[in-house]
């Protein structure tokens, strides 16, 4: 089966010599068509360059990563994914529904089947009556939905997301994770989207995902990967569930871990050093 994403022993250095940092070491992560997959860990840990890596906005310094059997330009190229970043980057001077048909504008689709599609996404994600709003008269809520909305308009396979909901109150988060995973839901296969989404939140990846993907301070690495076994669909009562619960705490306890583990090599790192 040829799986969605593949990274196969990649890793990211920055700079040269006694300059050089080394962002992400020796990743090796397959994800499966219509999977949800999020990827926690602490700052500066190197999930938002595995992402960016993945996405092609950057070049792997050793190691390989195929999307659907093609390199990441390519696919970037093919239109095989869509991103979402933690600010919405929308249009000021465009109206609510001309950013979300942005996508399709670019692709060549006529306008009439355009408008049909954006329409229809904005409903989805509960902004039918702000189409002609500009996003200054939208709260950060509703512009990421916005967000959300522009990169799944043209149906992409894969969708990746770089903590979206980072710099939202809690309430409204939880309430667009809600959104997000109903959105995630009620696609069918086979054209369900494979969703690669970067978080702090560990309440917000157990949520979520099908997997979560732990990985260690910098230099960061995949220390563990956490299966998800909560029944789908999600709901919002599930955040109080035992098992919920539980694997909250497998996934704190590995971020601990693996902080510990890291921490100590740094010792090791320095005492031999001196």
């Amino acid at each position: 089966m040829t799986h969605a994403i593949e990274v196969e022993g990649v890793s990211k250095s920055y700079g040269s010599g006694q300059e050089q940092v080394r962002a992400l070491v020796d990743a090796h992560l397959h994800i499966a068509p219509g999977e949800f997959v999020s990827l926690i860990g602490p700052s500066g840990c190197g999930k938002s360059t595995l992402l960016r890596l993945i996405a092609d906005l950057a070049t792997p310094t050793h190691g390989a990563i195929r999307i659907h059997g093609k390199s990441p330009h390519q696919a970037r190229l093919d239109r095989e994914f869509g991103m979402v970043f933690q600010s919405p980057v929308l249009y000021e001077w465009r109206t609510v529904l001309r950013n979300v048909l942005l996508p399709l504008e670019v692709m060549g689709v006529r306008a009439d089947e355009a408008r049909d599609r954006a329409s229809a996404m904005l409903r989805l994600v509960g902004l039918s009556r702000f189409e002609n709003h500009h996003p200054w008269q939208l709260s950060g809520g509703m512009q990421q939905r916005v967000a959300i909305a522009r990169a799944l308009v043209f149906q992409p396979p894969i969708l990746m997301m770089d903590e979206p909901f980072g710099a939202l109150d809690e309430l409204t988060r939880e309430r667009l994770n809600n959104e997000l995973l109903n959105l995630w839901q009620k696609q069918a296969a086979p054209r369900k989207s494979t969703v690669l989404f970067v978080t702090h939140s560990i309440h917000e990846a157990v949520f979520l995902s099908s997997r979560v993907v732990v990985m260690s301070p910098r230099p960061g690495r995949i220390e563990r990967i956490v299966d998800i076994d909560l029944p789908r669909p999600r709901t919002a009562e599930m955040r109080w569930a035992p098992r919920f619960l539980e694997l909250v705490a497998t996934v704190r306890q590995a971020l601990r871990e693996d902080d510990g583990a890291s921490a100590h090599s740094r010792r090791e790192t320095a005492h031999g050093a001196s």
